[in-house]
């Protein structure tokens, strides 16, 4: 396997309200650049709003909680297909299978999609890093992990680094593995990334940070490693 990351995109990064074309646009040109210059990508879309919305819906109308689960991960699906549209270097369809996809990031950039239902993307894309020993990156949309939610706490604190056993105490602590739910990371993921000492990095949208972390510069995210 060639240098490079797995990547999983939050769908709220995705579709913060309406679908973000120009942030994708400009994200595949990244993706697209280091491609060409020799690296390899592993991208997971998530579903985020979209899958929250009708996860809600199917409660509503009476659905069980797997059913609720299935209307998210389609959810993924559809912004899967964003990731691939945008992509000069995509293979030409979401990917449902790591190791498929492990065979294929030899030529191509990968996309995978939602297929598990209890868990999120993310549990498919560190299965990915898992396969690969690539580096994960999730992309979410806040810059790192935090003590409490910053979007609801001015003293909220970004952790800079820390152990795969914080990330996964701290994620046990909030994953309710409910359709639906919103944590950094569920904890099923964060347990395939300490078992295998993936480094794992979280950071925000925010393409020009994004870019000095893939080439190995100084970057304003957490840090998740083993020691």
């Amino acid at each position: 396997m060639r240098r490079g990351f797995v990547i999983s995109v939050g769908g709220s990064v995705l579709v913060p309200d309406r679908i973000d074309v120009p942030w994708i646009r400009r994200f595949a040109r990244l993706i697209d650049r280091h491609t060409e210059s020799g690296m390899s990508f592993g991208l997971v879309a998530g579903g985020g709003r979209t899958a929250r919305d009708y996860t809600w819906a199917v409660r509503l109308l009476g659905g069980t909680k797997t059913e609720m689960d299935q209307a998210g991960i389609i959810a993924t699906h559809a912004n899967a297909w964003l990731l691939v549209s945008a992509l000069q270097s995509a293979y030409p369809e979401p990917l449902d299978d790591v190791w498929r996809a492990k065979a294929l990031m030899k030529h191509y950039t990968v996309v995978v999609r939602g297929t598990m239902p209890g868990v999120t993307s993310d549990y498919g894309a560190a299965l990915l890093a898992e396969v690969t020993g690539l580096p994960f990156i999730n992309i979410t949309n806040v810059d790192g992990v935090y003590d409490k939610d910053p979007r609801k706490h001015e003293d909220a604190k970004r952790y800079d680094h820390m152990t795969h056993d914080e990330f996964v105490s701290l994620i046990a602590s909030a994953d309710t593995r409910e359709p639906g739910s919103h944590v950094p990371m569920d904890l099923a993921a964060a347990e395939i990334l300490r078992r295998s000492k993936i480094k794992t990095y979280i950071v925000s949208k925010d393409l020009k940070n994004l870019e000095r972390l893939i080439t190995g510069k100084s970057f304003v995210g957490t840090t998740i490693s083993s020691v």
